[in-house]
């Protein structure tokens, strides 16, 4: 069975959240391989030829890449782990966490509530539990 596109290629912010890296410092890592222009942020020459970066322009023609899943994580994780599914998702909630405690500073209650009473329902069940311990420590 063919894969799909999106199990092919992914964006720099996906990328990072696998190794719980930002997408600056995916950025900087693919730059290091000469994958990344540092003045453009675009592909390079090399990047395209060698199957690491494909051109994929948004709507409105702005050039955008995306990457090659399993050749840019191969190229990652010689340097960095890659997180466990269940770190993974102690990353996700631990963001979600801040953007609620964020919002109930800024005064909009509704909302905070709203991400703190569902911060668990995207994390698999399988490792829910996990996740929870990992988050309460």
């Amino acid at each position: 069975m063919a894969k799909k596109f999106n199990q092919i290629w992914i964006n720099q912010t996906g990328l990072g959240k696998k190794f719980g890296l930002s997408a600056v410092q995916v950025g900087q890592i693919l730059i290091e391989h000469e994958l990344k222009d540092p003045k453009s942020g675009e592909a390079t020459q090399k990047a395209v030829e060698g199957g690491y970066a494909k051109s994929t322009p948004l709507k409105n023609g702005v050039l955008f890449f995306m990457w090659n899943l399993q050749k840019t994580k191969d190229l990652i994780s010689k340097k960095h782990t890659l997180l466990s599914e269940v770190d993974y998702w102690v990353n996700e909630v631990k963001k979600s966490l801040l953007e609620a405690d964020r919002l109930l500073k800024e005064g909009q209650d509704k909302l905070a509530y709203l991400i703190a009473d569902h911060i668990y329902e995207e994390v698999p069940q399988k490792i829910r539990t996990e996740v929870r311990m990992k988050i309460e420590q």
